[in-house]
């Protein structure tokens, strides 16, 4: 069996298509399990965040909440932006310093925008305890 210059060169020609095809498809693939890591990641940080703020509400509800309301009646808006300090004080502490400079990275975001996140969670968490609560007691906690 002899090859001529002219078939080898054929099938060389064909096989450059056929390795660039692959190496692109095989670029695209990494791309795309990078990007489903990465959401994963970032699902999983917000999941764990939205965790610990629903806690932290219903925690500071029970007892720094009831307390305040049984002592003075209703809320000022020093004691709710008190408690508001509070809640993040103690999400803050639940995460650590190390914890928060990973969420930061997984999130892509700065001190300022982690702590605009967390106020917006930790509001919209009061908003939503406030509407599970029976009529009765939602009338006693605004």
């Amino acid at each position: 069996m002899t090859l001529s210059l002219a078939s080898v060169l054929s099938w060389v020609v064909m096989q450059i298509p056929v390795g660039t095809a692959l190496t692109w498809a095989l670029a695209k693939v990494a791309k795309l399990v990078h990007a489903k890591a990465h959401n994963e990641a970032v699902d999983g940080v917000l999941a764990r965040i939205n965790d610990a703020v629903v806690a932290v509400v219903k925690e500071l509800q029970q007892t720094l909440v009831a307390d305040l309301k049984a002592e003075k009646g209703s809320l000022a808006p020093e004691d709710i932006a008190l408690i508001h300090d509070h809640a993040m004080g103690k999400i803050r502490s639940f995460w650590g310093s190390q914890g928060l400079t990973g969420v930061m990275k997984v999130l892509g975001v700065d001190e300022s925008a982690l702590t605009s996140l967390l106020s917006s969670k930790i509001e919209a968490a009061v908003h939503d305890l406030k509407a599970k609560l029976p009529a009765a007691l939602n009338s006693a906690v605004n």
